[in-house]
């Protein structure tokens, strides 16, 4: 049996796809924490900085090096003290995210975590897409916008990620070389796509000699 018995879910998605529902449904099934806006309230503390603020921000960095070096950049004063947060929140979030891993079971969705825990060898990589007609359909009932207005989130949201992801990794969001499973939600619907995760998931565990359930109801 493998003598670290912590292991990580990472969740990587498209907007709409259903990254949130999927991860918080298999931290429910394996019993572990959950991961995602929390960082964000976690971060915020340590920053003290408005969680708005950085929810404002979060995965959406043009670039690391125009983030780190703004006067390079010609940015001014009020340019530096926003992009300096950028700079800091990804700094915060790494740290956290690496912590979280180190101290116990999670998933984690967005936030380059995939990337992060790269040499993690029990860290399971997912990367989840869906058709554009049921993301469509998603956004627009989450925020109660038309499928017009909700495509054009959905775009705009997918680009600050890919430019994000990129600042952060210098690799390309989405490729499916980076990831251990890449699962089209729309095929199975998200129920059905959890239960083909949870399975694989287990079966990555048995392989490494981990058992789940010593993970169970962990504080």
């Amino acid at each position: 049996m493998n003598k670290d018995q912590k292991f990580v879910i990472t969740i990587g998605r498209e907007r709409g796809s259903g990254g949130r529902m999927v991860g918080k449904e298999l931290a429910r099934r394996f019993h572990i924490h959950y991961y995602d806006r929390e960082i964000l309230s976690i971060a915020s503390k340590e920053l003290n900085v408005d969680e708005a603020y950085l929810s404002s921000i979060d995965e959406r960095s043009m670039s690391f090096m125009q983030n780190v070096f703004p006067v390079a950049y010609g940015g001014n004063s009020l340019a530096f003290n926003y992009v300096t947060t950028e700079a800091e929140l990804i700094g915060v979030q790494s740290r956290l995210i690496c912590e979280f891993a180190s101290s116990r079971s999670c998933v984690i969705v967005g936030r380059c975590a995939d990337y992060l825990l790269r040499d993690n060898p029990n860290c399971f990589r997912i990367f989840l897409s869906s058709d554009m007609e049921d993301r469509i359909e998603h956004i627009a009932g989450v925020y109660g916008v038309t499928k017009d207005e909700a495509k054009k989130k959905i775009k705009k949201m997918d680009k600050d990620r890919e430019k994000y992801y990129r600042s952060v990794t210098g690799m390309d969001w989405g490729d499916s070389r980076t990831y251990d499973l890449c699962l089209n939600t729309s095929v199975l619907g998200i129920e059905k796509s959890c239960d083909l995760i949870e399975q694989a998931v287990r079966i990555f565990l048995q392989e490494r000699g981990i058992d789940p359930e010593l993970n169970a109801n962990q504080p």
